[in-house]
């Protein structure tokens, strides 16, 4: 498992656990934030997530379980600040969401809870890598990895492209 081990510790994972780490933080302390502030710095670290994931290369697939870290309340807690930041510009329509698939029209969608979800994802690969230890490293690279191509990923566009419209639209000074 030499690679492997050299992989944890490359540049582009540790320039995604970087970019990871900001992203959580920053939505663990966004209650109270002005909406601008919060759409600012939104559209800058979305689009440094989403990069940094795409730049890891073959991810190498592991075997395991980590325990999770990520309780709901903290979930709970980052979606509803979010949601207070948001007000009524938390709603947006979208098409690419599996419900649409059923549907002639698009779905009623949350900035808050795509946020939330990839806040999951991130911090339990944050939290793992604070550990340190090399096997739960790998399981979660290689899960979150995964799931950027299963979900979260399209979840950041998403929520990236309603709060460019926000941040673009005269409805924010």
């Amino acid at each position: 498992m030499q690679n492997d081990e050299r992989y944890l510790y490359s540049q582009p994972v540790l320039d995604l656990i970087t970019v990871s780490a900001e992203y959580c933080k920053y939505l663990e302390q966004s209650q109270g934030k002005e909406l601008k502030d919060f759409l600012r710095v939104m559209c800058g670290l979305l689009p440094m997530i989403y990069l940094k994931t795409t730049l890891l290369d073959d991810v190498p697939e592991t075997a395991g379980w980590n325990e999770k870290k990520v309780t709901e309340e903290d979930y709970n807690y980052v979606r509803s600040s979010v949601a207070a930041i948001l007000g009524e510009h938390d709603d947006f329509l979208e098409v690419f969401v599996e419900d649409f698939k059923y549907s002639e029209q698009p779905v009623l969608c949350t900035v808050s809870e795509n946020l939330a979800d990839i806040y999951q994802q991130l911090r339990e690969l944050v939290e793992t890598f604070r550990e340190g230890y090399d096997e739960s490293m790998e399981v979660a690279l290689y899960e979150t990895v995964d799931e950027f191509r299963l979900q979260w990923g399209q979840k950041l566009l998403n929520a990236l492209r309603a709060l460019h419209d926000l941040k673009s639209s005269s409805l924010v000074d």
